[in-house]
């Protein structure tokens, strides 16, 4: 029973996984997007971060469940596989290392992501600022240049 239940959570931990890697994906394409400016791209690549952020959250809940069930509460995935039965213990700290890697490039295209859009946004509100700036030069020059007619 602890084998199955444990190649259960081997199974989520792989299909975690998979879901950042995905989502490492969709932070390169935001990327992408953001450095060519190309806002609807932005908003569809967070309309499918928000969709995935949620199979995240419920991973997440799996994972409480399946933990508790193994008797591993609280057991970090440094940890894992130094718990594993002894014939999963291989496989165990390669899913572990794996999960922690593909965490680690997720983050990584995150910020990456973040930072492009930060900077694009400056830009925009310099740009916005200026011509905002520059109407209110052409109003002022266009009420110097007008004749007052009723005198």
């Amino acid at each position: 029973m602890a084998g199955s239940s444990w190649q259960g959570y081997l199974k989520l931990l792989r299909d975690l996984t998979h879901t950042l890697e995905q989502l490492t994906q969709v932070e390169r394409e935001k990327n992408e997007a953001a450095a060519a400016g190309d806002v609807q791209g932005v908003e569809a690549c967070m309309k499918r971060e928000q969709a995935m952020s949620m199979s995240l959250r419920g991973y997440d809940q799996k994972r409480d469940v399946m933990l508790a069930e193994l008797g591993l509460t609280g057991v970090k995935l440094s940890g894992l596989a130094d718990r594993a039965p002894e014939e999963l213990r291989l496989e165990t700290k390669a899913a572990a290392e794996e999960l922690r890697r593909q965490y680690f490039l997720f983050r990584t295209a995150s910020e990456v992501a973040r930072s492009t859009l930060e900077v694009n946004l400056r830009a925009i509100e310099r740009l916005q600022a200026q011509q905002a700036g520059d109407t209110a030069q052409a109003e002022e020059e266009r009420k110097s240049f007008q004749t007052d007619f009723r005198a």
